[in-house]
C-alpha cells in the first residue's frame, strides 16, 4: 500500500482567500512527486481520489465518523486531472451540455415547443416509470403527459449520499402541501423553468450528463491504493 498521509487542512479565520493546504501537507507532496506540485494541484488530486472505488472502499467505516487517510498514489497526474474534470462537472452542472436524451409529450418528440407549456410541469411528483411491478430507470415520468425516456444506466451508477442526482431531483421537486399553515411549496416556480418550463427538462438533462461522466470518469481511475 502507498505510503499515506492525515488529512491536513488549515481553516478559514476571515473573509479573506485560503488555499486550506497547509505548507506542510505540500512538502510532503513535495517530496513524493516533487516540487512542480502546487497546492491546487493538490485540491484537485483530492478530489480526484474522494472519488476512487477503491479508497472508497478501505475508507468506508472512517467516511461516516472519522477524518480517513489520504493515499500518496503511484499516479498523481491521473487523479490531478480527473479531480478537475469532476470539480468543473460538479460545480457547473446547471450550465454542461445536455444530455440527449428524447423527451416526449403525449408519445410524440418534443423540444420546448408544445403548445401548451403545462405539458412540462410537474404536477405531484416525478416518478420513475412501471411495467408491471418492475420498476423501468431508462423512463422518467414528469407528469401524465411528459417523460424522459432512454436514459441509459450509467446515469444511475454515481451516486451522492446514496441516491443519484435524479433521484434527489424527484425528492426535492414535487408540490407540497402543508396542511396545517396551508403554504404550498411549488417547483414550478423556481428558477428558469417558472418563465420558460422547457427548462426544467434541460435541467435533467444536464444531471444526467453529471451522472454519465461522472461514471465515467471514475470507472477510468487507477488503483489508488
Amino acid at each position: 500500500m502507498p505510503e499515506a498521509l492525515e488529512l491536513d487542512l488549515d481553516l478559514p479565520s476571515g473573509p479573506a482567500d485560503n488555499d486550506n493546504i497547509t505548507d506542510w501537507c505540500l512538502e510532503q507532496f513535495h517530496a513524493h512527486y516533487g516540487d512542480h506540485i502546487t497546492k491546487d494541484d493538490i485540491w484537485e488530486y483530492l478530489y480526484g481520489v474522494m472519488h476512487a472505488p477503491d479508497w472508497r472502499e478501505r475508507y468506508k467505516h472512517d467516511l461516516q465518523r472519522n477524518l480517513p487517510r489520504v493515499p500518496l498514489a503511484p499516479d498523481f497526474e491521473a487523479f490531478r486531472a480527473a479531480g478537475r474534470a469532476l470539480m468543473d462537472l460538479h460545480v457547473n452542472y446547471e450550465t454542461v451540455d445536455e444530455y440527449p436524451v428524447p423527451c416526449l409529450v403525449d408519445g410524440q418528440p418534443d423540444e420546448g415547443d408544445a403548445d401548451d407549456p403545462s405539458a412540462y410541469r410537474i404536477e405531484k411528483k416525478m416518478r420513475w416509470a412501471k411495467e408491471g411491478k418492475e420498476t423501468n430507470r431508462s423512463v422518467l415520468e414528469i407528469n401524465n403527459r411528459c417523460k424522459l425516456v432512454d436514459i441509459p444506466d450509467e446515469a444511475h451508477d454515481y451516486t451522492v449520499s446514496g441516491r443519484t442526482p435524479l433521484d434527489w431531483a424527484i425528492d426535492s421537486l414535487r408540490f407540497k402541501l402543508d396542511k396545517p399553515s396551508g403554504i404550498t411549496d411549488d417547483p414550478n416556480g423556481w428558477h428558469d423553468w417558472a418563465d420558460e418550463p422547457f427548462n426544467l427538462i434541460r435541467h435533467l438533462r444536464r444531471l444526467i450528463t453529471v451522472s454519465v461522466e461522472t461514471a465515467r470518469i471514475v470507472k477510468s481511475l487507477p488503483p489508488s491504493l
